[in-house]
């Protein structure tokens, strides 16, 4: 039996895979390295282990689940078109992350030019809970801010953010305790002002 429209599109790969391959869009197919190698299982396998984590960190960044989607998808086509170098590295999800990462920083900001200057603290399309520990994370030092992110927020453990940002794990640890710090009395601050209100 064929599969319907409505399975391929709940699928994240099939869907990767229509997307990638020009799909109903009419768009030339973008050709990479993984249909020359015949690496295709490797980079599915890679997809499939990655794309939720990926996706969640996306979501934390951006608030907005179809934005993530989109990004995640974009960050992992970037992954396929260099597959070859890619999969060479020691943390391919790694490598990927950082291109999702930039990707998410850099629709926030085009988001922001798009906007009138009245509307660029609107929350409204940002769920509360959301915007108010983006707001916390804002007071943190970038460092801090991103082994918070990748641990709290993807669920990356200790030894993975610490390889992934190149860093002991004795300095994530502390990152965290730290941050974790700041946030919660930053958080305390949002609640005691929306009470006075």
């Amino acid at each position: 039996m064929p599969e319907s429209k409505s399975a391929t599109w709940c699928n994240p790969l099939a869907e990767f895979r229509v997307l990638r391959d020009g799909g109903a869009t009419g768009v030339e197919p973008q050709r990479g390295v993984v249909d020359e190698a015949g690496n295709q299982a490797d980079f599915d396998r890679f997809f499939e282990g990655a794309w939720s984590r990926l996706q969640g960190q996306a979501y934390v960044l951006t608030g907005s689940r179809e934005l993530a989607q989109d990004l995640t998808q974009e960050a992992l086509l970037q992954a396929w078109r260099n597959w070859d170098r890619v999969s060479a590295l020691d943390s391919p999800e790694g490598w990927t992350r950082r291109i999702l990462h930039n990707l998410c920083i850099a629709s926030w900001r085009k988001s922001l030019r798009r906007q009138p200057k009245q509307d660029a603290r609107d929350h409204d399309q940002i769920p509360e809970p959301h915007a108010e520990i983006a707001q916390a994370m804002r007071s943190l030092p970038v460092n801090q801010a991103r082994a918070l992110l990748l641990h709290d927020g993807v669920g990356m453990t200790v030894a993975e953010v610490a390889a992934d940002m190149d860093v002991p794990e004795g300095t994530v640890k502390s990152w965290l305790s730290r941050s974790r710090k700041v946030v919660a009395a930053r958080l305390r601050e949002l609640d005691q002002d929306d009470a006075r209100r």
